[in-house]
């Protein structure tokens, strides 16, 4: 089961200093690095509020910043109040997300009497040049390194990553993919890079200095590695930044779609589609679909639909639900 994520924002708290992308406070809509652990308690009480069907597995996770990159008070002040809800049983498991070049045994040292489960690694890419473009401050090196440790550690080991980062191609970002593949997190999130304002990429961006995916291209380079991810037993469990209210006024340029991940997904399911017809010697065709993947591929206003119809104009395409398969067949009549 899919855990039940109370999200804790620390805006580039801990970290050692800004990469060009980065605007922490206007993707996650909090203006304190700190959080003190009364406050902590009032909202991981609210969410447990929200956790109507009663999910089993329930986490706290700390977001947005460099968890180990704290001052070690700061941690154990944290997680030991994460930990009274362990004790009294209504979480099961703390998360968080850090830098690959934290992950030292003195800090892991930190953390061994907490119930830590999951781990993310600001990875963004394998490339150590477009890591130095990005101020990043570590190597794909440190990734390595790092992935390592937590998995000795028995660690569950994410990573996130960031196509179209300043310096990126597609050739960049396909061996960014073959080398975290290699590595076996246990899953992987995808953010496409946005120029936020505010950020130094901002600039960039305004100076002519950078320029971002397009929307059509950044579906179509994450729908490709999110197969290969697929392919190799590798969970994608985010694709895009998650869509709020405030964002968008702080998006400049970039391929920024509030339903990005169903862009892709719809993409991947038109490919397979068309695939299939060109095969097919019928004018009659009947795509049978699983009743949970009909919006996906009919497509964002019916695109795919139009799109199908432009490519096969000869064939008469419909699309029937069926909650008995999977996802979806091709049947000739």
């Amino acid at each position: 089961m899919k855990p039940f994520i109370i999200p804790i924002f620390l805006p580039q708290a801990g970290c050692p200093h800004r990469c060009v992308f980065c605007n922490q406070y206007a993707i996650t809509n909090v203006s304190t690095q700190q959080i003190h652990p009364n406050h902590l308690s009032g909202i991981v009480d609210q969410f447990l509020k929200y956790n109507h069907h009663q999910n089993a597995n329930v986490q706290i996770s700390f977001y947005g910043g460099n968890f180990l990159g704290l001052p070690e008070n700061q941690i154990l002040e944290l997680l030991e109040t994460a930990q009274t809800y362990i004790h009294s049983q209504k979480i099961q498991s703390i998360r968080f997300s850090t830098r690959p070049d934290t992950i030292k045994k003195n800090r892991l040292q930190l953390l061994k009497n907490y119930a830590i489960k999951t781990i993310e690694l600001g990875v963004q890419s394998m490339n150590d040049q477009i890591l130095a473009l990005s101020r990043r401050g570590h190597s794909s090196d440190d990734t390595r390194l790092a992935s390592m440790i937590l998995k000795d550690y028995g660690y569950q080991v994410g990573h996130q990553l960031m196509p179209g980062l300043p310096g990126d191609t597609d050739k960049t970002f396909d061996n960014t993919i073959e080398e975290v593949i290699a590595l076996k997190p246990d899953f992987v999130r995808l953010y496409p890079t946005l120029v936020l304002k505010g950020s130094l990429l901002a600039k960039w961006y305004l100076a002519n200095r950078y320029t971002p995916l397009t929307l059509n291209r950044a579906v179509s380079l994450v729908k490709n590695c999110l197969i290969k991810f697929q392919n190799n037993q590798i969970p994608v469990i985010r694709i895009g930044i998650q869509p709020q209210d405030q964002l968008e006024r702080y998006i400049l340029a970039g391929p920024y779609h509030p339903a990005f991940g169903h862009l892709v997904y719809s993409e991947i399911l038109l490919d397979s589609v068309t695939e299939t017809i060109k095969q097919t010697c019928s004018n009659q065709i009947i795509i049978v679909v699983n009743p949970r993947q009909v919006s996906k591929l009919k497509g964002i206003n019916k695109n795919n639909v139009m799109q199908l119809t432009h490519r096969f104009p000869q064939k008469n395409i419909r699309i029937v639900s069926d909650p008995g398969i999977p996802n979806l067949c091709v049947l000739e009549i």
